[in-house]
């Protein structure tokens, strides 16, 4: 990756907003002492059940039975490409949002796991990464690999996962047929012929028997697609896209910072649902599968809305149902 610096005036300043006719819902201090802005609205309970179910259908990235993948270690960021004075401000934005989503973030120095590059030729960087190491796009599925390498993204990423066994014990490979005779309860795995296999020491029909969790997330920002966006904006979305494995999208939910750069975009912050969609796969049991944790995601989200003060429960529900003149 070239160490060349982007000119920031592609960009506007850090401290620039967008117009988004939302109320804020909360503004909280980070340990780096920035305020992080968070944006909610008001909506009927019926309404929230929808558009939770749709927010975490359209970024969640996982299919449906594999456990949703998190980080289990300290987050650390490297922002590359751009001046250091607003590298700095990008890294700081990103250790505030993990620390209002309660997410954990190792102290500098540190062993990156997290790297934001900005560049004036995205494709041209992640194909010349493809074909130096091609292992680190490894997992990049082949639907999403066009988009990732020729794609017109302002900003696109992956990541690299693990998968352990609930006891901690990491996967591997095995080159036999039938790996181990013995059961899950005694530690054995059946499964084998150069699949990646786990070790389990007990068995549930809740559990699944492995965890997934994140090794490392590349998000590489194009500053020419992204002109005229603050660089504020764009941080908290590498931030969002960096805490979770998600899920690029054509068309995104309007309730989250992931639609910063959708056509009629009103957010350029996060919002109270990306909040809380973090918060929330940070805290569920890792050891589910994932079309239970999607569920467990949006009863999350619709709790957090109601203690908010977000839904509105007191509806008057006779509205037009008495006799007109009455």
């Amino acid at each position: 990756m070239s160490a060349k610096t982007v000119p920031f005036s592609l960009l506007l300043a850090a401290t620039a907003s967008l117009g988004s006719g939302l109320a804020p819902a909360q503004a909280q201090q980070a340990s780096s002492g920035e305020e992080i802005e968070v944006i909610g609205r008001r909506q009927t309970e019926e309404q929230a059940r929808k558009e939770a179910n749709d927010f975490v259908r359209r970024t969640v990235s996982t299919g449906s039975d594999d456990p949703l993948a998190r980080w289990v270690t300290p987050i650390c960021p490297a922002v590359l490409g751009i001046q250091p004075e607003y590298a700095a401000i990008v890294e700081r934005k990103i250790r505030a949002l993990a620390k209002v989503a309660e997410i954990d973030t190792a102290p500098a120095p540190c062993k990156t796991n997290v790297v934001v590059s900005f560049t004036t030729n995205a494709p041209a960087v992640v194909q010349r990464i493809a074909r130096k190491s091609p292992r680190r796009l490894a997992e990049v599925q082949i639907p999403d690999r066009p988009a990732l390498l020729n794609g017109n993204a302002p900003v696109r990423w992956w990541y690299t996962t693990q998968e352990t066994s609930v006891d901690g014990i990491s996967a591997v490979a095995s080159d036999g047929l039938a790996a181990n005779g013995g059961t899950a309860e005694g530690g054995g795995s059946s499964i084998g012929n150069g699949l990646p296999t786990v070790q389990a020491y007990s068995s549930s029909i809740v559990r699944t028997q492995i965890v997934r969790a994140l090794r490392s997330a590349t998000i590489v920002i194009d500053v020419n697609r992204a002109q005229g966006v603050p660089l504020d904006a764009v941080a908290a979305y590498a931030a969002m896209v960096a805490f979770a494995e998600m899920k690029p999208v054509q068309t995104p939910p309007p309730n989250s910072i992931l639609g910063l750069f959708a056509p009629d975009a009103q957010v350029a912050s996060a919002t109270d649902w990306d909040i809380s969609f973090l918060k929330a796969l940070y805290s569920i049991p890792a050891a589910r599968a994932g079309w239970k944790q999607k569920r467990m995601l949006v009863g999350k989200i619709l709790k957090d809305s109601e203690a908010a003060g977000q839904i509105d429960d007191n509806e008057d529900l006779t509205e037009g149902l008495s006799e007109p003149g009455k």
